[in-house]
């Protein structure tokens, strides 16, 4: 394995994790519509507080990971599928008051503080049964392959994954941000969409949990 063969791995397999629909991208588009591309940024910074720690910890013990998400998966789904409803109600709070023309710069999801952008990539990533299961599974061989070239692999390996990550949470904050120079109206509609999207991921999870349920 070489470290070009790596970064093409990378590659290869970082997109269908990173660039798939998901809470965590719904967020850094609301976060990015107070705060632009740098709430992305803080998005990524959260989301990376998590995961490099959980990846280090899965090369340790991979066996053990996949029993014990097993067993809390149940736990898990029912946590974000609370933090998804309560994300939602906080986007469709924040539009009905840019409706009324009330200030939202301290309220909801949108407000304008860096340290929350951070919290809401942290809680959308650790609180994610669907992505902590990626890296069992489909992300895995990155970190298989990476280690076969040490610690070195490992760094490379993971710097690139998160690089895609951080770009792509910035434009998509970016392009929420953009939506305040198109009016307050869409703006507001722009916040009921994402608290749709996510309530539409709140349904999903809520599927799963009823599965798990039945025997």
């Amino acid at each position: 394995m070489s470290y070009g063969r790596l970064l093409l791995l990378v590659l290869a397999i970082t997109p269908s994790g990173a660039l798939s629909p998901g809470p965590l991208s719904a967020s850094a588009v609301a976060v990015g519509a107070a705060l632009g591309a740098l709430g992305g940024l803080m998005v990524a910074v959260g989301h990376m507080m998590v995961e490099l720690p959980y990846i280090l910890l899965i090369h340790r013990f991979m066996q053990n990971f996949k029993e014990l998400l097993e067993r809390a998966r149940r736990i898990l789904n029912v946590l974000i599928f609370f933090l998804l409803l309560y994300f939602s109600y906080l986007l469709i709070s924040d539009s009905v008051a840019i409706l009324r023309g009330e200030d939202v710069s301290s309220a909801g999801i949108t407000a304008n503080s860096y340290l929350e952008a951070i919290l809401v990539g942290a809680l959308f990533t650790g609180f994610n049964a669907h992505f902590l299961a990626w890296w069992l599974t489909i992300g895995y061989p990155l970190l298989e392959s990476a280690s076969k070239l040490g610690a070195r692999g490992i760094g490379v390996m993971y710097v690139s994954h998160v690089s895609i990550d951080y770009l792509w949470l910035t434009l998509l904050a970016a392009g929420g941000g953009a939506s305040k120079l198109i009016g307050d109206f869409a703006y507001a509609l722009l916040l009921i969409a994402l608290a749709l999207v996510l309530l539409f991921f709140a349904f999903n999870v809520a599927r799963e949990i009823v599965r798990n349920i039945r025997p």
